[in-house]
């Protein structure tokens, strides 16, 4: 069976952004990551070493999560997967405040490299990710209700 022959319902279309915003922002959120272990591991060594890598894992896995959480949604109902987007959106910006909170009195490691780390690569990354849903080729999906 090939795509043509498939029915386009609202999970494929969910599935299939999910994916092309994963491909949009991948390579570029590995850019800005190792970007910013090395600047700040030249400015405060090991330090910032520790604080870099914290902070761009940290940018990361919120990124992996909300795609991962778009996937594990894509088959309900459209009005709670805009739930779960706004729930993991809200859980990851408490998962950021959090590690800020926690880890910037820890003097192994360097608070300034683990907040512009994690703040350039959520940056990039959430713009890469827009701009791959507003480019998708993925199909809006308007379910008919009844008597339409």
């Amino acid at each position: 069976m090939s795509d043509a022959d498939k029915a386009v319902t609202h999970e494929l279309t969910v599935q299939r952004l999910a994916g092309e915003m994963f491909r949009e922002a991948a390579w570029a959120a590995l850019g800005t990551f190792v970007l910013g272990v090395v600047v700040s591991t030249v400015i405060w060594g090991t330090a910032g070493l520790f604080g870099s890598l914290i902070g761009g894992a940290i940018a990361i896995g919120s990124s992996l999560a909300t795609l991962l959480l778009m996937r594990k949604t894509a088959a309900l109902d459209p009005m709670f997967v805009m739930v779960a987007a706004l729930g993991g959106f809200m859980g990851k910006l408490i998962v950021l405040l959090l590690a800020v909170i926690l880890l910037r009195n820890q003097s192994w490691l360097e608070p300034k490299a683990l907040g512009i780390t994690l703040v350039a690569t959520v940056l990039v990354t959430s713009f890469l990710e827009a701009r791959a849903s507003k480019r998708s080729r993925s199909q809006m999906v308007v379910p008919a209700s009844e008597g339409t």
